[in-house]
């Protein structure tokens, strides 16, 4: 029942959007393939105390494919500040998960005055040679006529082969959104993030908002080191490590994910 669809509202830009609850402002931006269902944890848990802007990203969900003819990461991040310039009036907490991850860290970067602090889980940093050769392999395989092989290949990275219990609950689930996501706009934003090294050291260090990075022990892609590096390159940067979760950890281990957000949200509202 968490994962029921939820109401859109859309911007003028055409990002749909999911908002409830009263207070401060949260943002939250999904990875690739997902869509704004995937905050319903956080959604339900912090809504009562705070405004929730849940977005699909272009492409995702019933938000509609980027209109422009280059596809990069500045293209997604423009469509956020025209969403933000239009539906969110004052200051915000943004929160990104993955290539959400990507988008939020840059977009703060980019526009200092309205983000009042970062929440970024399962983030890139300086991804090997040999990682970029998978990822864009992983890519092609999308492409080709092999996207159904490839979704379940990616469901076993961040769920592993045979989930039990309540994990294998969410795996399906997320192996139904994206296998009935727009593929256009799935691969766009793939082919965005196949192209990602990750964080640049430069965008770290001019980060002045609090920030604190989330990922889980079991993430082989987004790892824990990646995550300790990034904070440390920031001037108000913290770390920490959801132990036994995967990419997916704010829908597999949503109350220890709730409760690093509540904290960080406390700590920096005083």
């Amino acid at each position: 029942m968490m994962w029921k669809p939820l109401p859109r509202n859309k911007s003028k830009n055409n990002i749909a959007y999911f908002k409830a609850g009263n207070g401060p402002n949260l943002l939250m931006i999904h990875g690739v393939g997902l869509k704004a269902e995937s905050w319903s944890a956080q959604i339900n848990f912090f809504s009562q105390d705070y405004t929730i802007f849940a977005i699909d990203l272009p492409g995702h969900g019933e938000s509609d494919n980027l209109k422009i003819e280059s596809n990069n990461l500045n293209s997604y991040i423009e469509e956020i500040k025209l969403f933000v310039d239009e539906v969110i009036h004052n200051s915000f907490i943004i929160i990104g998960h993955s290539l959400g991850a990507l988008i939020a860290i840059n977009y703060a970067k980019q526009r200092k005055k309205n983000c009042a602090g970062i929440i970024a889980l399962n983030c890139i940093y300086q991804r090997s040679d040999e990682a970029l050769k998978k990822v864009k392999l992983r890519l092609r395989e999308l492409k080709s006529q092999n996207m159904n092989k490839e979704i379940e290949l990616t469901i076993v990275r961040w769920f592993g082969k045979s989930p039990k219990g309540y994990l294998n609950e969410i795996s399906n689930v997320c192996r139904q959104w994206l296998l009935e996501s727009n593929k256009e706009g799935y691969l766009n934003a793939y082919d965005v993030f196949a192209n990602q090294r990750g964080i640049a050291k430069e965008v770290l260090k001019k980060i002045q908002v609090p920030i604190t990075f989330i990922t889980g022990s079991e993430d082989l892609n987004s790892t824990t080191l990646m995550s300790k590096n990034m904070a440390n390159f920031c001037f108000l940067g913290a770390f920490n490590e959801i132990k036994g979760a995967g990419h997916m950890a704010m829908m597999s281990h949503s109350d220890e994910v709730n409760r690093i957000i509540e904290s960080f949200i406390t700590m920096n509202s005083k």
